[in-house]
């Protein structure tokens, strides 16, 4: 079997155990209100009812609202999407082609150093067994993220590169 938990790290570095959303919508933690926070999701294995393995790790700045809650919401989850898309359904040559400007991809959301420190320390403290492997699954994460977001910015200057070589090609086609 497995689990989930959700935490947030605030901007003092603070942790605060969530418990999961209904609907969508993630319980209000007043002291919170309008801040920026990391959120954690912890997905791990369990053995007698208890989180025994970390497995994979997410992250996510969002901004709680003046009650310290926090709702996903379609417009967010529609342009993370579409966003998404633009760079999985398409080649450079398909970007360069299209007569709409580049959409940059959203950069990833990781954990500072001292997000990282206190979420060891977090884990360690409450759940020992998920913080054994938190380090390793963390950092492995963080660099799966860097790579694929790398990737993407690598896309768009080679579909950069084409267009200005059609672009270049089509006016010296002109001059004739």
């Amino acid at each position: 079997m497995g689990g989930i938990k959700w935490l947030y790290i605030s901007e003092e570095n603070k942790i605060y155990k969530v418990p999961n959303p209904k609907n969508g919508r993630f319980k209000e933690i007043k002291e919170l209100s309008e801040q920026d926070v990391l959120k954690v999701m912890l997905y791990y294995r369990t053995k007698n009812r208890k989180p025994d393995k970390l497995v994979m790790v997410e992250f996510d700045r969002i901004t709680l609202d003046s009650q310290g809650g926090y709702e996903v919401t379609d417009e967010r989850n529609r342009r993370m999407l579409q966003n998404a898309f633009q760079f999985i359904y398409n080649t450079p040559q398909q970007l360069a082609d299209s007569k709409s400007p580049f959409e940059l991809p959203l950069a990833p959301s990781v954990p500072s150093n001292i997000e990282k420190k206190a979420l060891y320390e977090f884990l360690n403290q409450n759940f020992p067994n998920l913080g054994n492997d938190a380090p390793a699954i963390v950092e492995n994460a963080i660099s799966s993220l860097k790579k694929i977001h790398q990737k993407k910015i690598d896309l768009i200057k080679e579909a950069n590169k084409l267009r200005k070589s059609n672009l270049k090609l089509y006016f010296e086609s002109k001059k004739v």
